[in-house]
């Protein structure tokens, strides 16, 4: 990083110099340094003899032809491919800034616990923001093959119920504790939603990719969720795959019980998330033709792009 040498005048402008100065470096003509800056002769003349002044000493040889730059100006040089080489650090610091601060909400994104969520929950109107960024996700033909269950603040209890039911079916000898907490998740965050995952029989578009429209679907809906301020968790478990709860639920015999969704407000901060480095997650594709030239015509691929196998997304 470049700091400025104790040496060089506090007036001397080395950022408006620096210009000059390379292009008289990598010509080593003043004719051609001079087109290169859009200056006259003279004009690149009179800006050398400015920064000479301002430096109080001669930074190149005095003549014509060029006949290179004096020890002080070897020095200013030097000091000018410093200083642009800390710009150039500066702005690509500032730019990959500017990225991470684009996707910072989704790089800081967290689930939140229902035991970490309180009141004030969302109310209608945002959770129908929520859905439209869901019905912004990825969808391969646009089925949208999801749907949300809402549920009454006076519907909770009856909803409890069917998660104690339900806890009973599948372990009749549950504890009091362990029913209670099953309940519990019924009634316990603010506001509580089903998603549920409604394939469809399509010739062209197969059930693995109605799932990742769904999933991305449920993806958009909690990056919602936290842009408006809010936390939220998709939980799922073993009730889901009860038939008697689905059913009670309305949940089609086409469909499933993808998981419970719990909104609020966050009340307690999740705890730091670990997550592995990018680089980690990605690899580099090696040909099984390690040796082999294929070249690939350029129109050839754009054609491939052009016609595509599916409906945009």
């Amino acid at each position: 990083m470049f700091t400025r040498a104790e040496s060089l005048p506090p007036h001397f402008n080395l950022l408006a110099i620096t210009p000059q100065l390379f292009a008289l470096e990598r010509t080593r003509d003043w004719q051609a340094a001079a087109l290169t800056c859009a200056l006259s002769y003279e004009g690149l003349q009179a800006s050398i003899a400015q920064a000479e002044t301002e430096y109080g000493k001669k930074l190149v040889v005095p003549g014509y032809p060029f006949a290179g730059f004096t020890a002080s100006g070897e020095q200013v040089l030097e000091w000018a491919h410093k200083l642009t080489d800390s710009v150039e650090e500066l702005k690509h610091i500032f730019a990959a800034s500017r990225k991470k601060a684009a996707v910072g909400f989704l790089i800081d994104r967290r689930s939140v616990s229902p035991k970490r969520l309180g009141l004030p929950g969302p109310q209608i109107e945002d959770i129908d923001l929520m859905t439209e960024a869901a019905l912004a996700a990825p969808d391969h033909g646009n089925l949208h093959p999801w749907r949300l269950l809402t549920f009454a603040p006076h519907q909770r209890q009856a909803l409890a119920r069917l998660f104690m039911e339900e806890k009973l079916r599948r372990d009749p000898l549950a504890s009091r504790a362990d029913i209670d907490r099953a309940m519990e998740h019924a009634t316990r965050s603010p506001v509580l939603l089903a998603f549920i995952v409604s394939l469809q029989e399509r010739k062209n578009i197969p059930f693995r990719e109605q799932w990742l429209c769904a999933g991305a679907a449920i993806g958009n809906f909690l990056n919602a969720a936290h842009q408006l301020g809010f936390g939220g968790i998709l939980l799922s478990g073993d009730r889901c795959f009860d038939p008697l709860l689905k059913e009670a639920l309305g949940v089609g015999h086409h469909e499933f019980l993808a998981g419970f969704i719990s909104l609020g407000s966050i009340a307690m901060a999740p705890p730091p998330r670990r997550k592995p480095p990018a680089q980690r997650m990605r690899s580099q594709w090696e040909s099984v033709f390690p040796n082999a030239d294929v070249p690939v015509p350029v129109s050839g691929a754009a054609e491939v792009v052009s016609k595509g196998t599916g409906n945009p997304a």
